[in-house]
């Protein structure tokens, strides 16, 4: 995941990108993305949404190298510290409070779970925020959702399921209880996936709509969107996500390659074929 610059504006305690018409965009930097999530989770939760899931990235560490397979060889264990980091500064723009308001402490320490909770300027504006939840912390989640209540902000950051087939038989009809039948929605995904060898970016939530964009080139930050519509109203499926690449962007990226090298030539025959200016 690559990050560039991107301003950012305080207000009121919460922090807002400056994106034009409110519309959500592969995030340039870790912050820029951090104040996506904020803003569309106040949106949410203005529009009366009190359970979300929350989806983020973890930048790998700047010591990763172009030949490591897996930017996280610790697994959750090592992503951690990182992550609580990114949770506690969204805490802080959502609810639009002190630092200092934000306390944490570890659920699971083998499974890498923890909770964070942020007051608010009033009880109601409490919220709670549970990092890294797996299969295994269902009755911490029971006794977290009966600390905050139905009118306070609940949080799922990175879970680690996506559906209720990602739980053991015996686990399904407490999930059902307490995730699936509880009217979690999604407040924020930033999500990177392959399709057909391409880079694909999805960002979105329940009140921004959803957004589709293809990183055609290595160097590409912003990406193109794969659709006409401004947002699109659910989260695209792979299907959809292949059919629309092949359909917009038939050529795929071997081949996009290879026109490059054709346009350029062999590169002993630059030169000749540019003048001497090539070789400078």
């Amino acid at each position: 995941m690559r990050f560039s610059t991107l301003l950012v504006l305080c207000c009121s305690g919460n922090v807002y990108a400056l994106l034009p018409g409110g519309l959500l965009r592969v995030p340039a930097s870790p912050d820029a993305m951090i104040a996506d999530a904020a803003r569309a989770i106040v949106a949410a939760r203005d529009a009366g949404h009190r359970r979300l899931v929350v989806r983020i990235v973890v930048p790998p560490l700047d010591t990763l190298r172009p030949e490591d397979l897996d930017p996280w060889p610790g697994g959750l264990a090592q992503q951690y510290p990182y992550a609580l980091d990114l949770a506690r500064q969204l805490l802080v723009a959502a609810v639009g409070c002190a630092p200092s308001k934000v306390r944490d402490s570890v659920l699971s320490a083998e499974d890498a779970c923890g909770l964070l909770l942020a007051e608010g300027a009033s009880p109601t504006e409490d919220a709670a925020c549970i990092l890294f939840p797996g299969t295994d912390q269902l009755e911490q989640l029971a006794q977290t959702e009966a600390m905050v209540g139905d009118k306070r902000l609940m949080l799922l950051v990175n879970p680690q399921w996506r559906r209720e087939s990602d739980f053991a038989p015996n686990q399904r009809p407490r999930a059902r209880e307490l995730l699936f039948g509880r009217g979690y929605e999604v407040g924020y995904a930033f999500d990177e996936l392959a399709c057909r060898g391409e880079d694909v970016k999805l960002v979105g939530g329940v009140s921004a709509g959803w957004r589709a964009f293809v990183m055609l080139e290595d160097s590409d930050d912003v990406g193109r969107l794969l659709h006409d519509e401004q947002t699109l109203a659910e989260r695209p499926s792979y299907e959809w996500l292949e059919t629309t690449i092949n359909t917009r962007h038939p050529a795929p990226r071997w081949s996009r390659r290879l026109n490059d090298v054709d346009a350029m030539g062999p590169a002993f025959m630059r030169g000749m074929q540019g003048g001497a200016d090539d070789d400078k």
